[in-house]
């Protein structure tokens, strides 16, 4: 009973639970309608400001656009400009090239071992190889044996010196034959090579070659001729000694015995006294012409004694004139041929200045030197001489003579050319033994003559 009474009590009460319960869920639904209302207007607020937001963006995106399509056509223009300028930079390669390739002249660069850096086609069909075969070959290999030093000369002014360096030499060709090349370089500032025009020498320039031939061919004649000629006097003062000398020893010598046998109050003996006299003036002269043909302390006691002996006859006949002879290094053993030309070359210095000069004292110096010239060494300074340039032949030599002639007497104007051949014949004579010469005068200060002599 007491069951069935909570039972119902309990069923009682539910209704009420439930609508208490539904009034709470209700309470709740009008508690969150704000909330509710407040989360809609921040979504709507939040939309409106994507919709803004968006809008920008596609007004912002809208102008990138405009933006990147002005860049795409300032972008094409400036392609289009670049590749009508590479046209053009490919037109003057291509033109350059041309004018390059296809000069009428040979164009390369040498590095300073002589080595071919570059070369144009006109270059490689003077030489005669490819381009590819050519490059970082050594130049000197094409060239002719004899003319290697003057390669060798060029090469170092060139790369030494400023300005133009010109040389003419030969290269080899096909089988024997040569040609005859003109080579001009240039080294550019900073740039470490030497250009090189190379042109070949024909026609006019052929005939220059000819008549450096035959000047050649003259200078060994005339070599030639100073030995025949000193041969001749050799051979004319040995018959003055022996045959006109032993003739005059005779008449000396009959005279005398026919003096002794007369008496001296006589007029045979006045008359052998002049025979006497005249033969011994006669003897003088002939062993004045002997020293001039060939003088004798040459041949037997050398070089140094001949030039004493030569200073001393001269100081003889020109006491005026005060003569310093110097020396220095051994003077034996040079050679019969230098013996005779340094004698001949002073001899005929002297003769200038006894005729011409007018001077007061004159300086003879001979220096020896062993191997190769030293520069403090040089006994007159470097001056062009216009009456007859530096004239020289290359042979190997294991020394030198250097002689040097001085005067200080009027000397002469240098642009005058003389008929005499005094100075013209110590040139060809200091030639014709492979020598150099030089002469400088300025009037009124003497005249200064040097000359240089290979030995051995």
């Amino acid at each position: 009973m007491t069951k069935n009474k909570e039972n119902k009590q309990s069923n009682i009460a539910e209704p009420f639970n439930k609508d208490k319960s539904f009034d709470k869920s209700e309470s709740v639904e009008e508690s969150a309608t704000p909330n509710y209302a407040k989360q809609l207007d921040g979504l709507g607020a939040f939309c409106e400001k994507i919709s803004v937001d968006t809008g920008s963006r596609c007004k912002l995106n809208d102008h990138l656009l405009q933006e990147l399509r002005t860049h795409q056509t300032e972008l094409m223009m400036q392609n289009r400009t670049l590749r009508e300028a590479q046209q053009l930079l490919e037109m003057a390669r291509d033109r350059y090239a041309d004018l390059y390739d296809c000069a009428p002249v040979g164009y390369f660069t040498l590095d300073k071992a002589g080595r071919i850096v570059e070369i144009n086609l006109t270059g490689c069909a003077m030489l005669e190889k490819e381009r590819a075969y050519l490059i970082g070959q050594l130049f000197i290999t094409y060239v002719v044996a004899s003319d290697i030093h003057i390669f060798h000369q060029h090469l170092r002014d060139t790369f030494c010196t400023s300005g133009n360096i010109v040389s003419k030499l030969r290269i080899k060709v096909q089988g024997n034959q040569t040609s005859l090349i003109r080579l001009e370089s240039l080294v550019a500032s900073g740039d470490g090579v030497g250009r090189t025009v190379m042109t070949k020498v024909s026609g006019f320039k052929d005939a220059e070659t000819l008549n450096l031939e035959w000047l050649r061919e003259n200078r060994m004649l005339t070599q030639g001729i100073f030995r025949l000629q000193e041969e001749e006097r050799r051979q004319l003062a040995r018959e003055l000694h022996d045959e006109l000398g032993q003739w005059l020893t005779a008449i000396s010598a009959e005279a005398q015995a026919i003096s002794n046998s007369v008496s001296k109050d006589s007029k045979i003996y006045i008359g052998i006294r002049a025979i006497r006299e005249s033969a011994g003036k006669m003897n003088e002269i002939i062993h004045g012409m002997l020293h001039q043909l060939r003088p004798v302390l040459l041949d037997t006691l050398g070089l140094v004694d001949s030039l004493n002996e030569l200073k001393r006859r001269w100081c003889t006949h020109h006491p005026g004139i005060n003569f310093e002879l110097e020396f220095s290094g051994k003077m034996e053993s040079l050679g019969e041929l230098i013996n005779i030309t340094v004698y001949r070359l002073v001899q005929e210095a002297l003769n200038n200045v006894s005729k011409h000069a007018q001077a007061s004292k004159v300086k003879v110096r001979l220096i020896h030197e062993h191997g190769g010239a030293a520069a403090d060494n040089a006994l007159l300074p470097d001056q062009e001489d216009t009456l007859f340039p530096i004239a020289s032949v290359n042979f190997p030599a294991t020394g030198f003579l250097r002689l040097s002639v001085e005067d200080n007497g009027k000397g002469y104007d240098s642009n005058h050319r003389f008929d005499g051949l005094g100075l013209l014949g110590m040139r060809e004579r200091t030639i014709a033994v492979g020598g150099e010469f030089i002469s400088h005068s300025v009037p009124g200060h003497g005249t200064q003559i040097q000359f240089k002599l290979p030995v051995g």
